[in-house]
Order: structure tokens, then sequence, then C-alpha cells
């Protein structure tokens, strides 16, 4: 059929066709599908969003925290407690009351070992009572005024190391704990290794525990290498060769003190405790003593807590 189309001077020849009911459910439904998938396109990133926004938290972002991004590393916790020693008629310093050592186990460490370390004025243990340890340690805590107690926290005029800090450490990696600042000029170190003394005279001397975690026998265990040593001279730049590319490796001299490396095969929770003997003699007169504020003489007692032992499956 043909129809003229007078006013516009043209012909429709072929005149669309009417559309059903059928083909506009067809449409509609169509054009309803279609607008669904943005939504869920929208819905999915949201979650995702908010599943990432989640692992972004305090905690996890926390180096110190155990439950951190540092799970795959051993963490350890370390204290510097520092005592200043009292007159020969007063009570006994704290480090130095036998009642502390109650509560420490000493036989943890090998028995060779540990008679070098008390020859050179050194006790070492692991603590098997913290609660009482640490009653006993707060027991005769000396009396300082509010000048003294800032300037012991914030390390200031003081030669021995204040504070706590915390040591993420990868397995097998070497890492340096300093005790005390350098000693200024020339220094005379003197070191008992049985019935030996040996001596040894250095520029600039700072005592530094060496510190390297590994694989324990059990997952739950970890063995803890701490080495004293001494780091003396000129610091030297070597260009050393890894895997990826080469590196300038700063370092100065070592005097590394072998007979008084110490081992450990620490759980989650031990904590080692390193103090100096009462009287105070020999290596421990420099390596755990020195002078505080207003050049009063002061002790340390390092405090080391093993606070995260990864998991196998977290180190995948």
């Amino acid at each position: 059929m043909q129809r003229q189309n007078h006013e516009y001077g043209f012909r429709i020849l072929n005149p669309p066709p009417t559309r059903t009911p059928a083909v506009d459910r067809f449409a509609c439904a169509l054009i309803s599908t279609l607008l669904l998938f943005p939504g869920l396109g929208c819905r999915t990133w949201s979650n995702a969003g908010t599943e990432v926004l989640t692992n972004h938290n305090p905690q996890a972002n926390d180096p110190t925290g155990p439950r951190s991004f540092n799970r795959k590393r051993v963490i350890l916790d370390v204290e510097f407690v520092n005592a200043v020693p009292r007159s020969s008629s007063a009570p006994p310093a704290r480090e130095s009351s036998p009642s502390l050592w109650r509560w420490v186990d000493e036989t943890c460490i090998d028995p060779s070992v540990r008679q070098n370390m008390i020859r050179n004025g050194i006790r070492v243990g692991l603590v098997n009572n913290e609660e009482e340890f640490r009653n006993q340690l707060n027991e005769h805590e000396d009396d300082r005024d509010l000048v003294e107690t800032f300037l012991a926290e914030a390390s200031i005029a003081s030669d021995l190391a204040h504070g706590s800090q915390s040591m993420p450490m990868r397995l097998g990696r070497r890492y340096e704990l300093p005790l005390r600042q350098p000693f200024e000029g020339s220094h005379v170190a003197m070191i008992r290794d049985g019935d030996d003394l040996i001596g040894k005279t250095m520029q600039n001397a700072q005592y530094v525990l060496a510190l390297t975690s590994n694989r324990g026998n059990t997952p739950e265990q970890i063995e803890l290498k701490v080495h004293p040593e001494i780091q003396h001279g000129d610091t030297v730049r070597k260009w050393v060769s890894s895997d990826t590319a080469l590196r300038i490796d700063s370092r100065r001299e070592t005097w590394q003190l072998e007979c008084l490396n110490l081992q450990f095969t620490a759980q989650e929770g031990d904590l080692i405790v390193i103090a100096p003997t009462q009287p105070l003699h020999g290596l421990a007169k420099h390596m755990l003593s020195g002078a505080g504020q207003d050049n009063q003489q002061e002790q340390l007692v390092l405090l080391i807590r093993v606070a995260q032992i990864p998991a196998f499956i977290e180190e995948l």
C-alpha cells in the first residue's frame, strides 16, 4: 500500500510495523538488566575498598605491635634499666641483690661461657618468674627529682643507653645494639679469657652487642646469638657485592670478644637479663657502667624480651 503525504511532497512506501506487547516486555526487561550491571559493579568496588581500608589500621602499621605487618620477623623488645650505685653503708643496689637473681636461671648458659662472664664482671640468665623479678627490680628504686628523671629518660648527658626500643629482625641477619656512647680518644680494654688476661688499646671505642636470630629445633623456638664486641677506629667504606647490585658498606674495626659469645634457645615471651656483678669489676666497668647526669656513676641492666617468633606459614 502506498500513501501520499501532500504537505511535504513525499510518499511513505513502507510504514513501520506495529510493536506487539511481547516485544515491549522484552525491551523493558533488557533495559532493566543493563541498568542493573553498573549497580553491581559499584557494589563490588565498594566492598573491595572497604576490605583494603580495614587492613590499614594503626595496629597493622605499628612496627612495634606483635600483630603488625612485621609478623614475618622476630621482634625483640629491649629495655635499658639504669641504676645509681649506692654507698657501701646503704642497702645493696637492686641489680646486686641476691634475691634478684633468685628469679633468674643462669644455667641456660654454657658453663665455660658463664664463668668467663663472671670473671669479666657480667651475669646473664633467663628470668623464670617475671612478676617477682620485676618487684625486686623496682623495690630499691632510687629517688630522683623531676629534672633527674627527665634527663635520664631523654638520654641527656649520659654515657649509657636509656629507655626502651623494639627491634624487628629478619632471620639470619645481623643487628647491632650499642650499650653506651663511644669513648673519646684512647681507650684500654682488658678481658679475661680463662686464666689469660688480654688487653688492647683502641681509639673512640664503643661497646656493642651483635644480635642474630635463627630457627630453633621446633617452630616455637629461635636460636638467639648475642655477641659482645668493641668497635673502634675510623669508619672505613668498602664496596660490597650482592645478588642484585654493589653497595657501600661503612663500618669500623671490630674487636670480637669471642669468649663472651652467648647463645640462647628462646621461646616467645622469654626475658633475658644481662647485668654487672657486685662489686663492679673487670670489663663491666666500661661496658655496663658510665657517667650519668651530674657525672653520677650509673650501672646498666639490659632486658631483652622475645616478643614475637614468626610461624613457618608466615614466612612463605
